[in-house]
């Protein structure tokens, strides 16, 4: 083989070496690894709370729906006593205003009726004397009746209609009262009405938060910690009892801080156990860490030589073969 051949040849090993680094080095920067870690249900309230029941023991298998404990708040049945007392105090009000409104306007349109019955038969009386004399003037035909002789100026029909005009100005103001009170006793804007729905969407909320009180098994797991015992009063937000999950939910991957990936959430990425390969599966991307965080220990390949690198937690189905604490690769799929 010639000199130049062999010159050739070097160049072409040397090519393929780093079309094949570059590839390798390439993939390397797409994948980075995790920890498969479960998803605690941990349970706590945000009040004093007395344990009443506990139907689990600490390693028990459960499933979803079974029921785990159940406590007690008293300030949660007091709060619910007080308001519904305010309730039934503030719905009789407001029966009584209504009735008050009711029996006013009732009385108001009587008086109306009164004084409309009252005119009317005055004028019925005008009207019937001056048809009387009337009757009368005509059979004296001599005579002939003033009031024929000029209309304009008939004082009978001037009675009339003075009376009929009292008659509006003294029912007019009661037929307005009467609309105001139809209105405030119909109103959205009633002090009674404002007043009691507060209270009755408070009470709802209160009713809400009692159901919360037994607590149900989300998902499959074992019963981890039971921190408290039966009678037992339990400072807010304090964790009663830990339910661990039997397979991992989440993903927690650091992606090396020299190495740059665009990983955003709802990425979907490739999970594959480190130990077994045939172990694959889909998950994806709930959070994106926004600093630079410290390795753990379990993915340096030296303890003593710290790394650091952006966090990523990954979301995976329930139903999956990995063990809680597996090693896994992942890789972003696009």
């Amino acid at each position: 083989m010639s000199k130049a051949k062999y010159i050739v040849f070097f160049w072409l090993i040397i090519v393929g070496a780093l079309i094949y680094f570059n590839f390798n080095l390439h993939s390397f920067n797409k994948s980075f690894y995790g920890i498969a870690e479960n998803s605690d249900f941990v349970v706590s309230y945000g009040g004093l709370a007395e344990i009443s029941k506990i139907h689990v023991v600490q390693g028990q298998t459960v499933q979803p729906g079974d029921t785990l404990i159940e406590v007690f708040r008293p300030e949660l049945d007091e709060r619910i006593r007080q308001i519904t007392d305010q309730l039934i105090t503030l719905r009789s009000q407001k029966t009584a205003a209504g009735f008050d409104s009711k029996s006013m306007i009732s009385q108001l349109e009587a008086e109306i009726k009164a004084k409309r019955a009252e005119i009317e038969s005055q004028i019925k009386q005008i009207e019937m004397q001056y048809s009387i004399n009337k009757s009368l003037t005509n059979e004296l035909k001599s005579i002939q009746f003033e009031a024929d002789s000029s209309p304009l100026i008939n004082p009978t029909k001037v009675r009339i209609e003075a009376l009929k005009n009292d008659l509006e100005l003294m029912t007019n103001p009661l037929e307005l009262r009467i609309e105001q009170l139809r209105a405030q006793s119909g109103s959205q804007e009633n002090p009674f009405a404002t007043q009691i729905g507060n209270l009755e969407k408070e009470i709802e909320k209160l009713e809400q938060e009692k159901k919360k009180l037994t607590v149900y098994a989300q998902a499959e797991g074992v019963i981890g910690t039971i921190a408290f015992k039966i009678g037992e009063i339990v400072s807010p937000y304090t964790p009663i009892l830990i339910l661990n999950s039997q397979t991992p939910a989440y993903i927690t991957g650091f992606i090396h801080e020299d190495s740059y990936q665009n990983i955003q959430i709802k990425d979907r990425v490739q999970v594959q156990s480190l130990a077994d390969r045939s172990k694959k599966l889909e998950g994806e991307v709930v959070g994106v860490g926004s600093s630079i965080t410290e390795y753990p220990e379990r993915l340096r390949k030296n303890i003593d030589v710290r790394l650091w690198g952006r966090e990523v937690q990954v979301r995976v189905p329930r139903q999956n073969q990995l063990l809680l604490g597996e090693k896994v690769i992942l890789k972003k799929i696009f």
